[in-house]
C-alpha cells in the first residue's frame, strides 16, 4: 500500500489580473468578460524572479522536511508543457543535487498535459512496488510558462506558474492511495492543432469523459460516489466543474474551486495544490475520501482517490527566505 506521506505547493506571490494579461496576449473585452464573469478566473499566478528550479526546489524542499533523504530513490519530475522553462542546461540534476538527494535516480515525464502529475503517482506506486520497507518516490510538479503567450488557452483558461511536491512511500499516517484510472483518446494527439470537427467533438465528449475516468477511479478503490468527502480538480475553469457537477450530479460545493480565481490554472500541479488548500483550511479532514481529478489536451482524463491521513503526516507549507543558489528555503511564494 502506497501512500501520500508529505505534500507540499509552492505558489508565488506575485499575481496578475486577468485583465491586464489580457491586454498582453491581444484579448478583447468580450473575451476578458469570458474569462472573468463565465470562466471564473480573476487573477493569475505569476513567477517573475523565480526560475522553474526555485519553485520545485522550494515545494520539494518542504515535502522532504524531516525526512532520510537517502531513502528517496526516485525523483520524478512531470510536467504539463513539454519544453520545460529552463534558463541553464540540467535543471532536473541541479534540483536534486540541491535537495540532497544522494541515491535519487532522476527522471522526467510529460506528454499528458494536465494529468501528468496523476499519472506520475502510478508511476511511484509501481516504482514502490516490492520495494524495500522505506523506500520513497518524490514527484516534482510544475511549470514555468515560456511567453506570457503560453498561458493562453482559448475560450478555456488562462495558465498560471506553481509547483507541488508528493513525497510517496510506505508511512501509513499519510494520505492512503486507495485507487486510480487514466483514459487516453488519442485521435485528439494534436490538441489545439486538431481540425474543427475534432474540437467541436473534444468539446462535446469532455466532461462525459472525465466523469468516466473519476467514476473508474472510485471502482478501482472500491469507493461509493455517497462516500466521497470531496473533489479537488484542476482549476481549469468553475463553468466547465460546475457542468460536469450537473450532469453527473454531484452536490454543490463538493468540487473545490478557491483557487480558480486566486491563481489560476496551474498546469498539473492544480489538484495537488488543492488538497494542501484544502487541508490547511480544514475543508478536508483525516478519514475523508477525496478525489484528484484533471483532464488535459491530447486528450487524457484521470483521477485519483486518496483517503486523508493524519494531519501531523503531511508538510503542506512550502518554505519562505531569500531565493538563492544551495539554500534549503526558497522565497518569493506563499503556501498552500
Amino acid at each position: 500500500m502506497c501512500y501520500l506521506e508529505r505534500v507540499a505547493a509552492f505558489v508565488p506571490e506575485s499575481t496578475v489580473p486577468v485583465r491586464k494579461l489580457g491586454e498582453l496576449l491581444g484579448l478583447s473585452r468580450g473575451d476578458l468578460r469570458m474569462f472573468t464573469r463565465f470562466l471564473g478566473l480573476d487573477q493569475v499566478a505569476v513567477a517573475d524572479g523565480l526560475e522553474l528550479g526555485d519553485m520545485l526546489t522550494a515545494a520539494g524542499e518542504a515535502a522532504l522536511r524531516g525526512t532520510d533523504r537517502d531513502l528517496v530513490s526516485h525523483l520524478i519530475h512531470a510536467h504539463t508543457m513539454q519544453h520545460a522553462a529552463v534558463t541553464r542546461p540540467h535543471l532536473l540534476e541541479e534540483v536534486r543535487q540541491r535537495l540532497g538527494l544522494r541515491h535519487a535516480s532522476a527522471f522526467a515525464m510529460s506528454h499528458l498535459n494536465c494529468v501528468v502529475g496523476l499519472y506520475a503517482l502510478q508511476v511511484a506506486r509501481a516504482l514502490l512496488a516490492g520495494a524495500p520497507a522505506g523506500e520513497k518516490v518524490l514527484i516534482l510538479i510544475g511549470d514555468k510558462a515560456l511567453a506570457d503567450q503560453a498561458r493562453l488557452i482559448p475560450d478555456t483558461t488562462i495558465q498560471g506558474d506553481a509547483a507541488a511536491a508528493c513525497l510517496v512511500g510506505q508511512d501509513p499516517r499519510g494520505d492512503r492511495i486507495l485507487g486510480s484510472a487514466l483514459r487516453v483518446d488519442g485521435r485528439f494527439y494534436q490538441c489545439l492543432d486538431c481540425p474543427a470537427e475534432l474540437l467541436r467533438e473534444y468539446r462535446q465528449l469532455y466532461p462525459g469523459s472525465l466523469i468516466q475516468a473519476m467514476r473508474a477511479a472510485m471502482k478501482n478503490a472500491s469507493t461509493d460516489p455517497a462516500d466521497i468527502s470531496m473533489i479537488l480538480p484542476h482549476n481549469v475553469n468553475t463553468w466547465s466543474w460546475k457542468q460536469i457537477s450537473m450532469i453527473a450530479g454531484i452536490p454543490d460545493g463538493q468540487v473545490y474551486l478557491e483557487n480558480v480565481p486566486r491563481i489560476g490554472h496551474c498546469g498539473g500541479c492544480d489538484p495537488f495544490i488543492n488538497l494542501a488548500t484544502a487541508r490547511d483550511n480544514g475543508d478536508v479532514a483525516s478519514g475523508d475520501r477525496v478525489v484528484l481529478a484533471a483532464a488535459g489536451l491530447g486528450a487524457a482524463f484521470a483521477a485519483t482517490v486518496i483517503e486523508m491521513g493524519e494531519v501531523e503526516a503531511g508538510v503542506r507549507e512550502a518554505g519562505k527566505g531569500a531565493v538563492k543558489e544551495g539554500e534549503a528555503e526558497m522565497g518569493g511564494g506563499s503556501a498552500r
